[in-house]
Order: structure tokens, then sequence, then C-alpha cells
């Protein structure tokens, strides 16, 4: 059970089904790009790409690929998979990145509750993912007048759940003070690991349908009411 928190002065916000809809945006993005190219694909050949994309960025997540090694692996494999040369991967690729930045689909409830949280606390977003993508995004929700740090895996060069990745906010925001900072997210692997490696709190968005943790977040919600009785 959740317990009245400590007192945070930083909330770092994981983007992606944390805060925006990406299973919708991506879903969305991807069918636009293979219409482009003019390869059409079923909901099989998405649910496998879906695969395809899980298992690239669980290799970023352990270091072995980068974030352009990332992109080039996974639809590399993906053009396999849909019976096209593999050299066309590049191009998919570059399609499906440009459609991914304009989806914004925001969480119901997720500007109020950080309009209410920027009252109290420093917002800001980290997240593992690609520039172009994650700064078009952002753009588009509105949320940036909110945050006072965006922090992107593939500008900082290194990634979540490094220690590092979070080494590098803490040097931005000039406060090394580990128990200032919550890390709150829907990723047991990245986020909850993650603030676990940096040694800060962690706060598990946790998604619908999602079992019993295997790493132990230091909180656990189902929604943004939730999140807002707990730090508020």
């Amino acid at each position: 059970m959740n317990t009245k928190p400590r007192t945070y002065e930083y909330l770092l916000f994981d983007i992606d089904n944390t805060l925006m809809d990406f299973t919708a945006g991506e879903k969305t993005a991807l069918f636009q790009s293979m219409e482009e190219m003019g390869v059409p694909i079923t909901e099989a050949d998405y649910q496998r790409y879906l695969e395809i994309n899980r298992a690239a960025w669980a290799r970023f997540e352990t270091g072995e690929l980068d974030s352009k090694a990332v992109q080039r692996v996974r639809f590399e494999d993906y053009a396999i998979h849909l019976g096209v040369p593999a050299e066309q991967g590049t191009a998919l690729n570059a399609h499906y990145v440009e459609n991914l930045g304009q989806q914004a689909i925001l969480l119901p409830g997720a500007m109020e509750m950080l309009e209410t949280l920027s009252k109290r606390y420093r917002l800001a977003v980290a997240t593992n993912g690609l520039t172009l993508v994650q700064r078009a995004r952002l753009q588009k929700s509105g949320f940036l007048p909110l945050l006072g740090g965006v922090f992107i895996s593939q500008e900082m060069g290194v990634q979540k759940p490094d220690k590092a990745y979070y080494d590098y906010i803490f040097a931005t925001f000039g406060d090394a003070d580990r128990a200032k900072y919550l890390m709150i997210g829907d990723s047991l692997s990245a986020d909850i690991a993650g603030g676990v490696n940096a040694g800060i709190d962690t706060c598990w968005y946790r998604p619908a349908g999602a079992g019993e943790p295997h790493i132990h977040p230091t909180y656990t919600v189902d929604g943004f009411d939730e999140l807002l009785r707990l730090l508020l």
C-alpha cells in the first residue's frame, strides 16, 4: 500500500504510456507509413512489428544497440518479415519516424495533472527515445511550458536504466540529493530499474492488466488521480 511520500522537489516523468498514449500513436504511424511506402500491412503484421521493436529496444536498454542501430535493425527485420528487401528498411524507418513525431496523443487527464503538480514541484520528462520523435511530440503536446527539463536518451548518449542517465540529470539540475527526486513511469525495466540504479525513489504507473512487478517500486499507482493523492 502506498503511504504518504517524503518531500520531493523534482518529478521525472516518462513520456510513452505514462503521459502520452504511445500505443495508439505507434499503430497510427506504422499503418500510415506502410501505406505511403506502398507496403500494405495487416493486424498480424502490426503485431509482428511490436515484437521486433520490443526486442530491439530491449537490446538498447542493455547497451547492446545504440539508438541508430535500433532504427536500422528493427526495420531491416521487419522488411524481411514483410517480404521486401532488407535495404528498404532505412526508407521504412524514415517514414515511420517522421509520422510518429506527429502522434502526440495525451492520456486523459495528463495535462491537468502536470498543471497541478507544476505548482509544487519541478517537473521534467525522462525518456528513452529518438530526438526527432520526442521533441516533435513534446512540441505538439503543450507540455513544454510546464517542464523544467527534457532528457532524451539519444541526446544524452546514455539510456535508462543506466545510472549515468540519472547522473546527467542531477548534474543538469545542479542538485545531486537523491532524496529530492522521484521517477514516475510505466516501464519496470527502464523507469523503475533506472530509478533503483540511481538511488532515487520510483513510482510505477502500472499498465492495465499488469501482473506482479519483478522489480519493486517505492509506490504504485493506477491512474493520475491516485498519483495526485499521493503527491499533494
